[in-house]
């Protein structure tokens, strides 16, 4: 009996001794998107629309759309995403989301060549950094190429922002490359 109290007496100061660790704070989740819809205005005022739809959000399956996107030659556009998540009875407009939280997401853009169409974020969030939901462009001459479009989630991590632009940083909420044909 002397030694089970005394194994529960030294159980009890070691675990009361114990320091706590520095706390994390959670950080939000990475949004389940199955749907992104790519809206391009050109200078007339045409809008041509070229989408992903992926409904069971599972990349070993093939996606249900992957269009390409298909643009005029020395042109000028307005390009707007919208992202959804499809996956329940009643799609989900996560668009308004990523806006509303825009101090932990970043849109990213590389152009495959680089002078096939030129991208620039016109949106930014309240610390005046790029977000990219809307967006500026021009084509340049004929060509073929790629445009990867990248959704970077960057919340603050223990009350701290980390989003700073930088593309490296966060986890990936979307990273998909469309073909791209200007003509």
């Amino acid at each position: 009996m002397k030694y089970t109290f005394f194994l529960f007496l030294v159980l009890m100061i070691s675990l009361l001794s114990c320091k706590k660790g520095e706390e994390v704070e959670p950080t939000d989740d990475n949004e389940l998107i199955t749907t992104v819809e790519l809206g391009f205005t050109n200078s007339k005022g045409v809008t041509k629309t070229f989408a992903f739809q992926d409904l069971d959000a599972n990349s070993l399956t093939p996606p249900d759309k992957f269009e390409s996107i298909l643009l005029e030659a020395n042109e000028s556009y307005d390009m707007d995403i919208k992202v959804y998540d499809d996956s329940k009875p009643t799609r989900v407009d996560v668009t308004k989301k990523i806006e509303d939280d825009a101090e932990a997401h970043l849109f990213v853009f590389k152009v495959t060549p680089a002078s096939l169409f030129s991208v620039k974020a016109k949106d930014k969030d309240k610390n005046n950094l790029p977000l990219g939901l809307k967006n500026s462009g021009k084509t340049q001459g004929k060509g073929s190429g790629k445009l990867h479009v990248i959704l970077k989630h960057q919340p603050p991590a223990n009350g701290k922002r980390t989003k700073t632009g930088d593309e490296d940083l966060g986890s990936t909420d979307i990273d998909l490359e469309f073909k791209l044909e200007v003509k």
